[in-house]
């Protein structure tokens, strides 16, 4: 009898730390690993474009640095309401094309929600955590309309293992971004398609190289014909960006993982150890 009374206490800590460890995996894993209430990231990107500012004018080439900012402007417990800013520029800083967007996110799932930001939006603004190999719709500040990544393979960059992603953007309305030219919007919209590639770090979801190409064109604002192509580009993250999203991919899979797996199969470990210790020492 009194052996079996003394093992009860040994019993109780073991289904508490069964307990701690789905506590852990189940409710405070995904609680702190929630996008950041002050998310904020700056990725930059190098470029080779041609450019002209009307139909007829002549083309220009010249290498521009784009910027992409993502700043939280307020997060409640479940959504972040976040500006997107994007700009592009000469090197002595002479824009090219600027929006500035705002977006509703699911803090969990990095999606947007309908019924935040300034219009509804559809799909990812992030990659979720634990990437799956499969097609994703993003809506994010880059472009200003969707674009559909299609999983092509798995790779490593700089030895992180990463999923790597075809994306392409069918034809968006992109007036915003060129309101600065003399006959936009007056006499032409302009609308933008592009395509390129994507790596991520499948656990945090995070970009850590990206590669983009694509085309803007005037469009008729009476007839909504296409008029003539008035920019070109390719655009690669700089190797600062690059190496700065791959150490933010590397904090993030290791945060991740220490708590959604690390710390509860240990806690697991430690209640069968305990367990079986108990068992033995109840059995001398």
């Amino acid at each position: 009898m009194n052996k079996q009374r003394s093992f009860w206490p040994h019993l109780l800590v073991v289904l508490a730390l069964v307990a701690l460890a789905g506590l852990l995996r189940f409710w405070l894993a995904p609680m702190l690993t929630r996008l950041p209430a002050a998310y904020s990231n700056e990725t930059r990107y190098a470029a080779d474009t041609r450019f002209r500012e009307s139909p007829t004018a002549e083309w220009t080439a010249t290498s521009l640095i784009a910027r992409r900012v993502d700043q939280t402007l307020t997060a409640s417990e479940d959504t972040s309401i976040i500006q997107g800013d994007v700009h592009w520029t000469t090197e002595d800083g002479t824009p090219t094309y600027e929006t500035t967007t705002l977006y509703g996110v699911d803090r969990r799932t990095r999606m947007n929600r309908p019924g935040y930001g300034d219009r509804n939006r559809t799909g990812q603004f992030l990659f979720p955590q634990h990437v799956q190999q499969t097609t994703y719709e993003l809506w994010d500040p880059y472009y200003f309309g969707p674009q559909m990544a299609t999983f092509r393979g798995a790779e490593a960059v700089d030895g992180l293992s990463v999923y790597v992603f075809d994306y392409v953007v069918a034809e968006v309305d992109d007036t915003a971004g060129y309101t600065f030219l003399p006959d936009v919007p007056a006499r032409y919209y302009v609308h933008s398609g592009g395509q390129g590639m994507l790596w991520i770090e499948p656990t945090s979801g995070v970009v850590v190289d990206f590669k983009d190409e694509g085309v803007s064109y005037f469009v008729d604002v009476k007839t909504s014909q296409r008029v003539a192509d008035l920019y070109h580009w390719s655009a690669r993250y700089t190797p600062e960006t690059r190496a700065a999203q791959l150490a933010r991919a590397r904090a993030d899979r290791t945060w991740i993982l220490a708590l959604a797996l690390w710390a509860p199969g240990g806690l697991l470990i430690a209640s069968l150890l305990w367990l079986g210790t108990s068992l033995w020492r109840r059995r001398k």
